[in-house]
C-alpha cells in the first residue's frame, strides 16, 4: 500500500506525487490490506494528527470502514472514556481510549520496517526491528510509568533527529528521517506530522 493514499489536501493541492512504493506480490498486498486499513484507522483517530489527517478520517477511513466494517467493530468494542493533556493549550481534554492489539502493531510495523529500510538505504533488513509509537499512549498497567517513558524516548529521538533531513514530497501527510553509525540506523516516521514512529535497526 503506497503512502499516502491518492487524495487531495483541503487547498486542492494533490497529495499523491511520488508516493513511496516499495515491490511486492498481489498476493501479500491483498493478504495485508486489512492490515492497511487497521494502521491507517489508529492512526486517524490520533488527536494528535493535523487537519489532512481529519479529513483523511471523514473520507478514505470512513470508505474503508463501510467496505469493512469489522475493523471498527472490533476497535470500538475496546473504546472507553479516558481524558489526556492536549500538548498545544495545556488543558485537560476529554476523550476515548481504544485497545490495541499488540501483536498486530508489531506484525504492521515490522513490514512497515522493512519496506522502509529498503527504499532508504536499498537494501534488506533480515534482523528483528525495535520500534517506539510515539503517538499511542498506555491508560491503564502502570500508564504514568510507560508514557513518561514514552516522553523520555520522544525527548531522545527529537535531539537524535535534530539536523537530519526530512525525505517525502508530502510532508503534510507522511515524511520520515534517517540516521545511520557503524552498527545502528535509525528511520523516524512522521505521520499527518505529529505521529511519530521510530524505528531502531541495531546490527
Amino acid at each position: 500500500m503506497p503512502f499516502p493514499g491518492k487524495k487531495r489536501s483541503a487547498s486542492g493541492h494533490g497529495l499523491t506525487k511520488d508516493l513511496l512504493k516499495v515491490p511486492s506480490c498481489d498476493t501479500h498486498n491483498s493478504r495485508k490490506s486489512n492490515d492497511d486499513e487497521y494502521f491507517l484507522y489508529i492512526l486517524s483517530t490520533s488527536f494528535q494528527i493535523n487537519e489532512i489527517g481529519r479529513n483523511h478520517y471523514r473520507t478514505k477511513v470512513r470508505r474503508a470502514i463501510k467496505r469493512n466494517s469489522s475493523v471498527l467493530r472490533k476497535i470500538a468494542f475496546t473504546a472507553r472514556p479516558t481524558n489526556y493533556i492536549d500538548p498545544a493549550s495545556g488543558q485537560m481534554v476529554n476523550s476515548v481510549a481504544h485497545y490495541i492489539e499488540p501483536t498486530r502493531l508489531d506484525t504492521i510495523v515490522d513490514r512497515l520496517g522493512r519496506a522502509m529500510f529498503f527504499h532508504h538505504f536499498k537494501e534488506k533488513w533480515k534482523s528483528h526491528i525495535k520500534y517506539q509509537a510515539e503517538f499511542l499512549f498506555a491508560t491503564s498497567n502502570q500508564l504514568e510509568k510507560a508514557n513518561l517513558r514514552i516522553l523520555e524516548i520522544s525527548k531522545q529521538a527529537d535531539g537524535w533527529f535534530s539536523s537530519a533531513d526530512y525525505y517525502g514530497d508530502n510532508p503534510e501527510v507522511f515524511k520520515y528521517q534517517a540516521i545511520e553509525s557503524n552498527t545502528l540506523k535509525l528511520m523516524r516516521l512522521h505521520f499527518y506530522e505529529s505521529c511519530r514512529l521510530l524505528l531502531i535497526f541495531n546490527s
